[in-house]
């Protein structure tokens, strides 16, 4: 268990309400973070878009290269 996983733990343990509301509070964050994410923002040079690629090409499956594939291609819309 990490630092963070136990202060956690502390914290359910010290506050009925805390422990009552954060694995919903900490779901929905991580939903609402996650699907504003946008990858082509961040593949702003051909070096970090090469590498993206690769890491995909080696630990990816077949539906994640047609992501990466179409995230490259928005990235050269927005970087043009």
């Amino acid at each position: 268990m990490n630092d963070l996983q136990k202060y956690i733990q502390k914290r359910k343990l010290q506050s009925k309400d805390f422990a009552e509301n954060f694995d919903k509070g900490y779901e929905d964050f991580k939903i609402n973070e996650l699907k504003d994410f946008n990858t082509s923002e961040y593949l702003d040079n051909k070096e970090i878009k090469d590498e993206y690629l690769a890491q995909v090409l080696k630990y990816g499956d077949k539906d994640e290269l047609s992501e990466a594939l179409k995230n490259i291609e928005k990235a050269k819309k927005l970087n043009f």
